[in-house]
């Protein structure tokens, strides 16, 4: 093999090496770039991955919402008791089992999507620092499934810290109407739960008397005072029950509140509702509450809670709210079911001697032709 052989040999094994060479430097850049790419971060980011079995297991949550403004916050914790939640501070009460699924099943749905910063000094900018925004933590015994602290929403997603995670992430996902509820709203409203077919009997003690409602078939009697009540619509007490039969609480007194502070040792009204297998339903109605709500003390119910005006009216009605209205008198309006007057026809009342309005489009009437004269009598003859 003679020089140029070899020279060009030499020349060939260059040119791989340095194609190999190359190829390498391009790999390693790709992978570098890639360490920047949203791909890249991806892979970087924390994971949150709860399944159904882990969601099955939880049986502690704990949500600690900051205060506005510097206020005091609130603090919540609910715990699961064979099948059903309840909530255990800051007070012991059945909990609201719907809300709690709807935030169990949210879990499954929280992902992070972006690095915002990795250090510790944007906290504050995003509402993540210790003192803010709604720390939520969700366990399963002594496991921890999720402790994750939310801050400002905006269009990257809700800014979040990871618990054992520097940096502030996006999370797409999270919804702050099922997490930052008040304590009313992880509460079970519900007082009372009965079919309105299921009713017999109703009676009403107010400051217009004693009111007593039987069913007698598909009709329900009615009497104030032991009289009949006049006009009386018995379908009126079928509106009454559908007040009742799914009542819910407005709110709740505070614990510190007696009977006299609400208007409860003197009720305003008592209200009976007797179901058809002997149980009572009962409600004592006391001062207003919250805007028209009026506070109240119900049976199975520990607490004084307050209602909405529609249902404690049923409370503390009169006899029109049982009535019919009242029939028209000497050809006048129908009196209303609250005893007023029905408004009376709008017509325009004809003016005297005014004559009847011609109809639209219609020529007025020609006058008659006037009676020619008679000819003259001609002069008699000479």
């Amino acid at each position: 093999m003679g020089t140029m052989d070899t020279k060009l040999y030499v020349a060939v094994g260059l040119l791989a090496a340095l194609g190999v060479g190359i190829y390498a430097a391009k790999k390693n850049q790709k992978v570098e770039a890639e360490r920047y790419t949203l791909s890249g971060q991806e892979a970087q980011l924390p994971k949150i991955t709860i399944t159904d079995d882990d969601i099955k297991g939880i049986d502690s949550i704990v949500l600690t919402k900051a205060g506005e403004d510097g206020g005091a916050g609130t603090d919540v914790e609910l715990t699961k008791k064979g099948e059903d939640w309840r909530v255990s501070r800051p007070l012991d009460a059945t909990a609201n089992q719907p809300n709690v699924k709807s935030v169990l099943d949210n879990l499954k749905t929280l992902k992070v999507v972006e690095m915002i910063d990795s250090g510790k000094a944007s906290y504050e900018k995003f509402k993540v620092g210790d003192t803010q925004g709604l720390h939520a933590v969700f366990k399963k015994g002594d496991k921890v499934v999720l402790d994750a602290r939310f801050g400002e929403n905006g269009g990257r997603g809700q800014m979040t810290r990871v618990a054992g995670k520097d940096g502030v992430y996006a999370v797409k996902g999270y919804s702050s109407y099922l997490y930052e509820r008040d304590l009313k709203g992880w509460r079970d409203t519900a007082v009372f739960k009965f079919e309105d077919t299921a009713a017999t009997a109703v009676t009403i003690d107010n400051e217009h008397g004693h009111f007593d409602f039987k069913k007698d078939g598909d009709k329900w009697k009615g009497k104030l005072k032991d009289k009949d009540i006049e006009r009386y619509d018995d379908t009126k007490v079928g509106d009454l029950l559908r007040a009742y039969k799914a009542l819910n609480a407005d709110g709740f007194a505070d614990k510190s509140k007696t009977a006299s502070d609400l208007g409860l040792d003197k009720p305003s009204a008592t209200l009976v509702i007797t179901l058809n297998d002997g149980a009572k339903r009962e409600i004592k109605v006391g001062a207003t509450a919250e805007g028209s709500s009026r506070w109240v003390q119900a049976t199975g119910v520990s607490e004084f809670i307050s209602i909405s005006s529609w249902a404690a009216e049923w409370a503390l009605a009169d006899a029109k709210k049982f009535q019919k209205p009242e029939e028209a008198k000497d050809g006048g309006a129908p009196a209303s079911a609250d005893g007023g007057a029905k408004p009376a026809s709008s017509a325009k009342p004809k003016l005297a001697g005014s004559a009847a309005p011609k109809p639209a489009g219609s020529a007025a009437p020609k006058p008659a032709p006037a009676t020619p004269p008679p000819p003259p009598t001609p002069p008699p003859a000479p």
